[in-house]
């Protein structure tokens, strides 16, 4: 065995311990376990409030935002009544926006806005949610995990927080777009309703009308459907239709929309009016002659223009064109 002599052995150690300090003083720190110096730009034990405010503003301005982030948590957790512990709350939520930490951020804005409902933030707060739930809504979609459910969130926040702010109509059009696109039309209904309800002087008004016939007609597709989905979309194109067509102007701008609307007005109508037709056929092999007939007519009264008036008319040799005028 062989044996170190103590002399030796401390001669080494020695050595070792010239070659540490003879390293950065950063380093040194970090090898015996002290950490480096604190920075005395971030908040420090001891501090004050209105020093660790100060020192969140002072990162924020530098966009030092995960550093800003910690500071103005510090002021609104820890210190919640003092008169910094809003505002901490408004930049901290600015933070976290900057970070793209979207769910975080809509949180945070949430908290804010509950505790300064007529803050002089509250149009940018409005402005951040808008500008986040969009932004989630198209890039969602593009990850593994579908994350546009949260601009969603966000978008519906602001109609419930700013039930009369400039944003709250733009937001209704994107949640209705976005379930349209995601195959939820009954959602869509629902939101461009509210659109349409609630924002009658809205710069969306009459889109939003015309995207609601649309959303109605895709309830009920096909032959096999319940009526009243495609008769509320009749409705809803009729209504566009006049609407739009009030003003000389606005119909000539809104011309090839009110196109589409009476060519799809005229797809829906002739849908119905075929559901007659197959009806009055289900009475004739039933044997209900006088029910097949009452039902070519109604087809004929309720549907006058479409193919299956037509079919009607000539069942019954009915020879008079639509209108009622003899062919």
């Amino acid at each position: 065995m062989t044996h170190r002599s103590p002399c030796r052995t401390s001669v080494a150690a020695l050595a070792l311990t010239a070659a540490v300090l003879a390293l950065p003083g950063c380093f040194v720190t970090r090898a015996i376990g002290l950490g480096p110096d604190p920075d005395p730009a971030d908040p420090q034990k001891g501090d004050t409030p209105d020093v660790i405010y100060e020192k969140g503003r002072a990162l924020f301005a530098a966009k030092e935002w995960r550093r800003a982030d910690d500071a103005f948590s510090l002021v609104w957790k820890d210190h919640p009544s003092s008169p910094y512990a809003a505002d901490a709350r408004f930049y901290d939520a600015e933070c976290r926006y900057a970070l793209e930490k979207w769910n975080g951020a809509l949180e945070m804005y949430k908290g804010f806005m509950k505790a300064q409902p007529l803050s002089p933030h509250a149009p940018l707060v409005q402005r951040r949610l808008y500008d986040m739930g969009v932004f989630q809504l198209e890039d969602g979609a593009r990850h593994v995990f579908d994350t546009s459910g949260e601009g969603v969130d966000a978008l519906e926040y602001i109609v419930q927080a700013f039930p009369n702010g400039d944003l709250a109509d733009d937001a209704l059009i994107q949640v209705a777009d976005h379930d349209m696109r995601y195959n939820r039309p009954q959602d869509a209904v629902q939101h461009l309703h509210d659109l349409v309800d609630r924002y009658p002087g809205s710069e969306w008004a009459y889109e939003a009308r015309l995207r609601l016939a649309r959303a109605y007609r895709e309830l009920n597709r096909g032959a096999k459907y319940d009526a009243d989905a495609l008769q509320r979309a009749a409705a809803q194109y009729r209504a566009y239709v006049a609407l739009v067509s009030l003003e000389p102007a606005r119909a000539a701008e809104y011309a090839p929309n009110i196109a589409a609307a009476n060519a799809e007005l005229g797809e829906v109508e002739e849908t119905l009016a075929r559901k007659g037709i197959e009806t009055a056929d289900f009475y004739l092999y039933d044997g209900r002659t006088d029910a097949a007939r009452a039902e070519l007519r109604n087809v004929i009264k309720s549907w006058p223009d479409t193919p299956s008036a037509a079919e009607a008319r000539a069942r019954l040799g009915d020879d008079t064109a639509p209108g009622g005028t003899s062919k």
